[in-house]
């Protein structure tokens, strides 16, 4: 059964350099936080820019805090379904009676679930959310 929900994205960064993102990872361990996704690519100035979905927004946001990582967040669609092929043209023909412009998608397919992440502008998320719930 498909699932689309509002979400909030974290977004900060981290030095480009080894071990971090290990350390980084530790730390939330140690948190008990859980990301459902996490994302991160070097900017070629010695950062990187990485943006991570928590399992509980409360709980990264205070971590964030001690941790002074700086972050900013975003409310984006999370969408997971069951693989039935032709689902991502029905959404985007939803997306497209709206007028609405997606700021930047991501999916991932594993195992017959696919999983994606759409950010538009906040004046569209909540429309944009009704319609893709309609399309699945």
């Amino acid at each position: 059964m498909p699932n689309a929900t509002l979400c909030t994205v974290f977004k900060f960064t981290l030095p480009d350099e080894p071990g971090v993102l290990l350390n980084f990872a530790n730390r939330l361990r140690t948190a008990d936080i859980t990301l459902q996704s996490l994302n991160a690519r070097e900017q070629g100035d010695g950062t990187s820019m990485a943006r991570c979905i928590p399992e509980r927004a409360s709980q990264f946001r205070d971590f964030a805090k001690s941790a002074e990582l700086h972050e900013s967040e975003e409310t984006v669609i999370h969408v997971i379904e069951d693989d039935r092929g032709g689902d991502f043209i029905r959404v985007l023909e939803r997306i497209a009676i709206l007028n609405a412009n997606i700021n930047a998608i991501d999916a991932v397919s594993l195992h017959g679930t696919t999983g994606w992440i759409i950010s538009t502008d906040k004046s569209h998320v909540d429309s944009l959310l009704m319609k893709i719930n309609d399309a699945i």
